[in-house]
């Protein structure tokens, strides 16, 4: 792994921290970066360093470093402030990395960014700076840095909620009440999900490899724990795809001429009837209108040998038709199955719903997760 030294080193040089924890055996004393990890070992090394730090302290721990780390940098006055914020406003992450920046890591562009936006949030929950007015400001934030600045603002708060998680095994807020209550956009949920999908592949190379170092650096965490955290994450973005279909559908003004729901479904692309005398089907697709505010679907892909079963989220409780989609489904429970026997295996999901979803979750195949776009192959089996 290729390294280099950090830029004035001496300057990094601050005493280690002492947990006086048995478990110092087995994870080792606090991370130092007397050489820089290259760009592949990077995410290694700081995962491994914030599991370190997650071991042996907590919020007011993290709380009292970020402190040290404005002294350090002789930033005496935010450190004033910052010391009267309460603990549970700290994103334990970001408090690890100044740390980690004060013994020796060198902070990435991105990193910087984030780090001092997080000091100035906390800064400005104790400290309103004097409003000075002046005749033209040409650096006066446009709408959409305001609307970012939301989505970063609800970004911090899934990452305080996901260090809550990580650190207890369960967190009070729901991902939809954070979004919601900042009012993000649609348009900027993806630089959310952005994060929340590299934290993803993260964890499932940690659940898939064989890699020694990397599973002793997550020593602490057993099999079941790294599960519920991959649930974890696999819900908040199945919510915020949800929050996307919510915005969606109430984005048309209150006060508007209801529209017949067979003028909604008009464009959606479905195969009216399908005749296979190879396995024995005979089908006949149920109109579109009963797919417009049901809550659960079955659709055949009759090209492909495919069941999609569509169950509607939490948050929407119905679908909604736009186009040739189909909106306000669950990712996380919405699944596409291979159909090996289609004439047998039909006849059981046509029965009772209970039977359906039983048969179905027994199916053994490889299940994927569906887009809500239909085609003209794609038949309504059963929708309610």
């Amino acid at each position: 792994m290729a390294t280099r030294k950090p830029k004035n080193t001496d300057d990094h040089l601050v005493k280690a921290l002492n947990p006086r924890d048995a478990d110092t055996k087995y994870m080792g004393d606090e991370p130092f970066f007397a050489l820089q990890p290259d760009k592949e070992g990077r995410t290694l090394a700081l995962t491994r360093s914030f599991t370190w730090y997650n071991r042996f302290y907590g919020k007011k721990d993290a709380k009292e470093l970020l402190c040290l780390y404005l002294e350090h940098h002789n930033r005496e006055v935010e450190a004033k402030y910052i010391r009267k914020v309460h603990e549970n406003e700290m994103l334990m992450t970001l408090c690890w990395l100044a740390r980690m920046n004060m013994r020796g890591l060198e902070l990435n562009e991105h990193e910087n960014l984030t780090l001092e936006n997080e000091i100035t949030r906390l800064s400005k929950l104790v400290h309103k700076p004097e409003v000075v007015e002046k005749e033209k400001d040409t650096n006066k934030p446009t709408i959409q840095d305001y609307l970012r600045e939301k989505a970063r603002d609800a970004a911090g708060e899934l990452e305080g909620a996901f260090d809550e998680f990580f650190t207890t095994g369960k967190t009070s807020t729901k991902t939809v009440d954070i979004v919601a209550k900042l009012n993000v956009t649609p348009q900027h949920i993806p630089l959310i999900v952005d994060v929340w999908k590299k934290k993803q592949i993260e964890f499932e190379t940690l659940n898939e490899t064989d890699d020694k170092e990397l599973k002793e650096a997550y020593g602490n965490l057993g099999k079941i724990q790294l599960r519920n955290i991959l649930k974890y994450i696999e819900q908040v973005l199945g919510d915020l795809n949800s929050y996307i279909s919510i915005k969606k559908a109430s984005k048309a003004p209150r006060k508007k001429k209801a529209i017949p729901v067979e003028k909604i479904v008009s464009k959606l692309k479905y195969l009216k009837e399908f005749k296979d005398v190879t396995n024995k089907l005979d089908l006949t697709s149920v109109h579109p209108t009963k797919l417009h505010g049901a809550s659960e679907a079955w659709v055949y892909d009759t090209a492909k040998r495919k069941l999609h079963h569509y169950i509607a989220d939490d948050y929407s409780k119905t679908f909604t038709v736009k186009g040739n989609t189909i909106l306000g489904f669950d990712t996380a429970t919405s699944e596409i199955k291979t159909l090996r026997k289609p004439g047998e295996q039909l006849k059981e999901v046509m029965g009772s719903k209970p039977a359906a979803r039983k048969f179905f979750k027994d199916i053994k195949a490889t299940p994927t997760v569906p887009t809500g776009r239909f085609n003209e192959n794609l038949i309504i089996l059963k929708a309610f």
